[in-house]
């Protein structure tokens, strides 16, 4: 059997498979398909069979757009499915049916199903969508995917609205210190005694802990802890010990982590977030507005490290 991925009632999506490359030329060749999209026409069935025989992202990510089937009677619909966007570190839902089959509920069934998936199998706890600002049949597939409207942005050039749902299985909240631990240690500290993932400032009153939850248990966590370099002014604190567990990385964790500890650091007037980060975790932090200070150095038993800040005012 083709490679299923998800049912419905009345669908199921698998992935692209040797000539679909007919149905995305076919669809692209409807200028009311297109209309919003940004997309081109493909010169020919060739380029199209090619697109399809190319299509990597299954490998690269895990996830990508798949084919929509009909149950009753195998027909292609359309296409449905997740992609990463990896400038901007997030999932977006995305969906596309020939004309013939708009108005008959398939866009809103498989991208509900989609979103479930999402977050049930795959574990994000939140996903966009995009659509282009006149597109109206759109905006109301994703509004009956109870997604809620972010803002008005430019997507390729093209104005946009961006909306966006959390995953209700996870919680984001301020914890202890003791309550980093069963993260931080197989994360930070594997192999070495418990007590070496404690911090000389984890108890202070001006250090706060930052966890997440997925269905109740921890899974990522970071301290933010007030700590000053010589070389910078303001208020500032420090990040230390932020740590995601293996299966849940490359999902924006970490991100919503660092951001909710920016967001309490504001309101207690800190000014400036520094901290050492792994030469792994370089782009990660830069593409979040933070920049490298000096030389890279090495901190023992760890390994090479950075200096990084960020301005928060």
């Amino acid at each position: 059997m083709d490679s299923i991925v998800i049912q419905t009632d009345r669908l199921f999506l698998r992935e692209f498979k040797k000539g679909d490359g007919i149905h995305f030329f076919q669809m692209n060749g409807d200028p009311e398909v297109i209309k919003y999209t940004g997309d081109t026409l493909f010169k020919d069935v060739d380029e199209a069979h090619t697109f399809i025989e190319t299509y990597d992202a299954y490998k690269k990510t895990g996830i990508g757009r798949w084919a929509v089937i009909r149950k009753s009677d195998q027909e292609f619909l359309g296409w449905c499915g997740l992609k990463y966007h990896s400038k901007d570190r997030v999932i977006d839902v995305g969906f596309r049916f020939y004309r013939c089959y708009w108005n008959h509920g398939y866009a809103t069934e498989s991208a509900k199903a989609v979103i479930a998936y999402a977050f049930n199998t795959l574990k994000y706890p939140f996903i966009v969508a995009h659509a282009h600002i006149d597109n109206i049949a759109s905006h109301g597939v994703i509004k009956k995917c109870n997604m809620h409207f972010l803002k008005d942005f430019d997507y390729d050039g093209l104005p946009a609205k961006l909306y966006r749902i959390n995953n209700p299985d996870y919680n984001l909240k301020q914890i202890t210190a003791e309550e980093t631990w069963p993260v931080r240690h197989p994360v930070l500290r594997k192999g070495r005694p418990l007590e070496d993932v404690y911090m000389e400032a984890d108890e202070k009153e001006s250090t706060f802990h930052v966890g997440i939850f997925h269905k109740e248990a921890i899974i990522g966590v970071a301290s933010f802890m007030e700590d000053s370099k010589p070389q910078f002014s303001g208020k500032q604190h420090r990040l230390r010990g932020m740590a995601v567990l293996p299966e849940y990385r490359r999902r924006g964790i970490a991100e919503l982590l660092l951001k909710k500890g920016e967001e309490i650091l504001r309101e207690r007037d800190c000014t400036l977030l520094w901290f050492n980060a792994r030469i792994i975790a370089v782009s990660f932090y830069k593409n979040l507005g933070y920049e490298t200070i000096g030389p890279e150095f090495d901190i023992p038993l760890i390994g090479p490290h950075y200096l990084m800040k960020k301005e928060l005012e």
